[in-house]
């Protein structure tokens, strides 16, 4: 038996990442060291879905005792790929990512409303991640007095709202939220270069690049959903 054409697995650990590919032999240690148990969710690698790890007899999770040892082949096994590490490319991997880059636009949607705040009430402090437009609202509009604070209060929440709305989107796999919204997020960060403030400026260098992985995950998650050639 040709050891390339091996039958592989893959599975959903209990931190409900996707591991594999993974050996029939490296399946059975597992199932052996407890790390397997019968409700595991178990996709083999020559078709069908994921499925309770019971359901397939070569892992002998219905019978008491150890797995049995793999028969010996006339050729060694050929070492199994990427064994207990997530697969790169894993659905429920990528999933996550594309929720974590998403959720950079609530943070900078809310975090703008406090910054506003804090800055409307008198206050010195504020969060770097928050958008620089409403930073310069609110600088304006303290210095004309307080009949420019209602005008400087709906700005910032247009601003926020719009940066809410592309989280929402983004939430949702569409890709074109997390585009736009990166666009205008680098543009309001160029902002903060008439006031140097080179530490909002790194921020929001960093919250791009982590909005850039959620839309570089959703692109991957749908190359994975269209039918192979």
């Amino acid at each position: 038996m040709d050891p390339r054409m091996e039958t592989t697995y893959r599975m959903i650990g209990g931190d409900g990442k996707e591991y594999g590919p993974i050996s029939l032999e490296q399946m059975r240690l597992w199932v052996r060291e407890g790390r397997i148990a019968a409700e595991t969710s178990v996709q083999r690698g020559d078709g069908g879905g994921f499925q309770p790890a019971s359901s397939f007899p070569e892992l002998a999770l219905g019978a008491p005792g150890p797995a049995p040892a793999a028969a010996p082949t006339s050729a060694p096994a050929a070492p199994a790929p990427l064994t207990g590490a997530p697969a790169a490319d894993g659905p429920v991997l990528l999933a996550s990512q594309v929720k974590s880059g998403a959720s950079w636009f609530y943070w900078i949607a809310g975090l703008s409303v406090v910054n506003s705040v804090a800055a409307l009430s008198g206050s010195g402090w504020g969060f770097v991640v928050g958008l620089g437009v409403t930073q310069i609202i609110d600088h304006i509009a303290h210095g004309m007095g307080s009949g420019a604070v209602g005008v400087a209060v709906a700005l910032d929440i247009l601003a926020a709202g719009l940066f809410a709305l592309f989280g929402l989107f983004a939430n949702k796999g569409h890709g074109w939220a997390f585009v736009v919204g990166m666009v205008l997020y680098a543009g309001d960060g160029l902002l903060l270069l008439l006031g140097s403030d080179w530490l909002g400026l790194g921020f929001h260098v960093f919250a791009l690049f982590c909005i850039f992985n959620g839309y570089r995950a959703l692109k991957r998650l749908r190359a994975a959903a269209q039918p192979g050639d």
